[in-house]
């Protein structure tokens, strides 16, 4: 059974109050960052790497057999199995004296294109709590909207007509914006499995 307008309104009214500016930030440094997970702007290697250092290593874009096999790995539509597989094969294609340089290379190039993509993820985010606080700020004017027309109604017939159409614009706003706000978390927790996935295969890397 869809909720009715007046659940709508309680529910988007407790939203609008958690979306004023601050109080959804995990960090104050960030107000734009809405996820209960603290946002880190940038993965480093020392996070998950213990191989040789890559020392920010742009090499790897000169060697197509890398960038091929990074935008393989990169990809979340990529099994981790079958990344798992491609990696060990391209390890055991290397030649021994030039492997471990090789894989090296391969996880400075995979980090590099792991970070940007996850850096649009990232600002996703940020505009979409951006777009919702706008959101927020127009339903709380069309609240007082309402209240003013409310004490006009009683004795204006014009005022029940904009009244009874302030309100339907209210509802509908005021679903979209708590269906879009339902849909955060979710959007939080990509960051999270872009992370546990430069370390799975980070680890796969290094085992070779």
């Amino acid at each position: 059974m869809a909720p009715s307008s007046t659940a709508i309104s309680l529910m988007v009214a407790s939203l609008i109050a958690l979306s004023v500016p601050g109080v959804l930030a995990a960090d104050p440094a960030n107000p734009d960052w809405p996820c209960i997970q603290r946002k880190v702007a940038r993965l480093t290697s020392a996070q998950m790497w213990d191989g040789p250092a890559i020392d920010d290593s742009m090499q790897w874009r000169d060697n197509e057999q890398i960038t091929k096999l990074i935008a393989v790995l990169a990809s979340r539509r990529v099994p981790l199995e079958e990344a798992a597989v491609a990696i060990a094969q391209f390890a055991a294609a290397q030649p021994q004296d030039r492997r471990d340089g090789t894989l090296t290379l391969l996880f400075a190039g995979l980090l590099s294109t792991i970070n940007n993509d996850r850096a649009m993820v990232l600002s996703g985010i940020e505009r979409f709590q951006q777009r919702q606080r706008g959101r927020a700020a127009e339903l709380e004017r069309q609240g007082a909207l309402i209240r003013q027309l409310k004490e006009r109604a009683a004795s204006d017939e014009s005022a029940k007509t904009a009244l009874a159409a302030a309100e339907d614009r209210y509802n509908w706003d005021a679903r979209v914006f708590t269906e879009r706000q339902q849909t955060l978390p979710l959007a939080c927790e990509v960051p999270v499995l872009i992370e546990q996935r430069l370390f799975a295969l980070g680890r796969e890397i290094r085992a070779h």
